[in-house]
């Protein structure tokens, strides 16, 4: 036994306070009770080694502090075989357990809650477009190390984790080049990333775990991203993998299956395929239930799918089975598959969606281009779709350029069109309209179910029954907006009376007095409970102009220049400088890409120092008293960008420029006294 440890037993480290552990493990114990620091990792270092947790809690160096400064390793196991690691408890870590290149390993019954999670800048009122997950790249751990996680097996074989809970943190559990590995009965629920996440990891069994509430990236009615966070990932070949009987419900996806960079950039070959997904419940994600993409050969069954905005997305997918789901009440449809090729629908129950099934081809001319694009056909066709439930659907069947479908006993109940095609499908169909009950299963009601309980704090989602306030700190045009959880009385204490607070039931909304920057600080008492929140409020009178341009305004100042002089399409008055378009423009109808943005006001300020922060895709510049204090004339991804500057007392005219070349599109502009941060 190492000396450390030796030290460790004869010590008794019994007493709650944080003690410092630095040790090697090469047999087995149980470790003491208490609260333990861990400075550097416990590392196991012998084969057929059990260490018994019991009620011992061991916390990072940082695990005091906010979880996006969680740094280092808790338990650390390298090259080694039949190793057990039971009971306890592990926070403040970037990485609670990580397991490499090891054979026949045991988790069983561990709480890894708490450790690394980014703080996140969306709000109920916007979108931080940075709060985006990239789950593209992990050849180089980046999973790991970028978003961390409560349990990390990498290159490893039979690892079996039981009973583990992983909560309120950003990712329960990575797979990651691992195979035949069993996840079974844990519960990875509440993270701000994903609840098991599986990258290059085949013949793996995922079981009868709990991951809800795995999400980012919504505020109900504002906006439904999702951010690609999900209850289960599945990126870049993974393939054979059993998922059974799991509950991601109310994630960002329910199940996002990827094929991965691979096959669509690389070889156009390969792709996650051969996985069996049953008897799940994805229903009320923000984006898609179930989302499987450009891979075959996977077999969807039994899976509820209900209550997002697609029921199921399997985009450039082929030879795939999807029986027996049900897909109900979804914002836009209940399967919706583009450029898909050999699959058979059959069993599905419909009800309540714009479309039950929607099939089709478009000219996706930078998919198309793919190397995936290149070496297969990409055509919308070879469709068996049989014996499926519809009711109440407006369209059961949505057919858009897809060739090659088999139509066959398919139940039609108060469905507005059972069948519409864009006249090229040649389809076969045999649907019948016969008045049938509706046959399909669903889980019985529960309380704080579907999207509108869905909350999201600054470091995840919040359970919808805890009391709390949120955000805490909003600096927003108009209202500053905070909603309170709990469904109990509250009230204000505290705020200057620079702003005017404005409250319902369930919300307050803080406004400025007059034009200009009011910074304010408050207590939001409920119960016996104090929160404290914080912002600034900003006011003012914007004019804003919109215009078409058609020569780069990188490379034509004079072109630019001439436009502005121009009759913009739009010419308007308003409150607020936040534009979250995304893939929308200005105006309903006119355009949503190559458009030109400049907006105008004039403030009173008191004397200080102040930071500019604007956020912008694409270009941006800003000017305060006609001298150009921010420029980012590029074209770029949604990117936030500070400048600090010093201002005399008085008026001051701020002007904005932007463009936006293609694609996502946002422009937002605050105006920050720096004491008020």
């Amino acid at each position: 036994m190492r000396v450390a440890l030796c030290l460790l037993l004869v010590c008794g480290l019994l007493s709650r306070r944080a003690n410092a552990l630095e040790q090697e493990l090469d047999r087995s114990l149980k470790l003491p009770d208490g609260v333990h620091r861990l400075d550097k990792p416990l590392r196991i270092v012998a084969d057929n080694v059990h260490i018994d947790l019991g009620d011992a809690e061991l916390v990072g160096k940082n695990g005091a502090g906010d979880p996006d400064g969680f740094t280092g390793i808790g338990i650390h196991v390298v090259g080694r075989k039949k190793v057990t690691i039971t009971g306890g408890k592990l926070r403040g870590f970037r990485c609670a357990i990580l397991i490499e290149n090891c054979e026949d390993i045991t988790i069983g019954s561990v709480n890894v809650s708490r450790n690394f999670a980014q703080r996140l800048r969306s709000t109920p009122s916007r979108e931080f477009s940075g709060d985006w997950l990239w789950p593209h790249n992990n050849d180089a751990q980046e999973w790991r190390k970028n978003y961390g996680a409560g349990i990390c097996i990498e290159a490893s074989k039979r690892v079996y984790v039981k009973g583990c809970v992983g909560r309120r943190m950003q990712n329960g559990l990575i797979l990651d080049r691992s195979t035949e590995c069993t996840v079974m009965r844990c519960d990875f629920s509440f993270n701000s990333g994903w609840g098991v996440a599986l990258w290059r990891s085949s013949k793996n069994r995922i079981v009868g775990n709990e991951l809800d509430r795995c999400v980012r990236g919504y505020s109900h009615g504002v906006y439904d991203r999702g951010q690609d966070s999900a209850g289960i990932l599945v990126f870049e070949q993974c393939h054979e993998n059993h998922f059974l009987a799991n509950s991601a419900t109310h994630g960002g996806d329910g199940f996002f299956l990827f094929a991965g960079n691979e096959t669509l950039k690389k070889t156009g070959r390969g792709g996650c395929n051969n996985n069996v997904v049953e008897v799940n419940d994805f229903r009320f994600a923000v984006a898609n239930a179930l989302e499987a993409t450009f891979s075959h050969g996977n077999k969807f069954r039994s899976n509820q799918c209900s209550g997002s905005n697609y029921g199921i997305w399997a985009g450039y997918s082929f030879d795939s089975e999807f029986v027996d789901n049900i897909c109900h009440d979804n914002r836009y449809a209940g399967i919706a598959i583009e450029h898909g090729e050999g699959h058979v629908l059959r069993g599905n129950y419909f009800k309540n969606n714009p479309k039950g099934i929607w099939l089709w081809w478009d000219n996706d001319k930078e998919l198309l281009a793919s190397a995936f694009g290149k070496v297969r056909s990409c055509r919308s066709h070879g469709y068996r779709i049989d014996q499926n439930w519809f009711t109440n659907d407006r369209i059961g069947v949505h057919l858009v350029d897809t060739t090659d479908v088999l139509l066959r006993g398919n139940v039609m109940t108060k469905v507005g069109r059972a069948v519409v095609t864009d006249g090229k499908c040649g389809v076969v169909h045999e649907a019948s309209s016969e008045e049938a009950p509706w046959p399909g299963a669903t889980k019985p009601t529960e309380e704080y179910e579907g999207r509108n309980h869905i909350r999201i704090g600054p470091w995840g989602p919040l359970p919808p029954n805890e009391v709390a306030v949120f955000p805490n700190r909003v600096v927003a045009w108009g209202a500053c907006e905070f909603f309170i959880l709990g469904g109990k009385a509250f009230t204000v204490e505290g705020l200057p009376d620079t702003v005017v607070l404005e409250r319902t039931d369930d919300r307050l909304r803080i406004r400025a007095k007059r034009e200009g920057v009011s910074p304010f600080r408050g207590d939001v008492v409920i119960g016996k409970q104090r929160f404290a929140i914080a912002g600034t409020a900003l006011r003012a009178s914007w004019r804003v102009r919109h215009w078409n341009w058609t020569k780069d305004p990188r490379k034509h100042a004079a072109a630019w220049k001439a436009m502005l002089e121009s009759k913009p399409f739009v010419d308007k008055t308003t409150g607020s400088l936040s534009f979250p378009w995304a893939g929308d423009g200005p105006t309903k109808d006119g355009p949503r890409d190559r458009f030109a943005t400049r907006a105008e006001t004039k403030l009173t300020l008191p004397a200080g120092r102040y930071e500019l922060r604007t956020l912008s895709d694409d270009g941006v510049r800003v000017w305060i008293d006609g001298k150009l204090l921010q420029e980012d004339w590029t074209w770029h991804a949604p990117k936030e960008n500070k400048t600090e500057v010093e201002l005399a007392a008085g008026a001051h005219s701020i002007v904005i420029e932007h463009f936006e070349i293609d694609g996502h599109a946002v422009l937002s502009f605050d105006l920050l006294p720096l004491s008020s941060r």
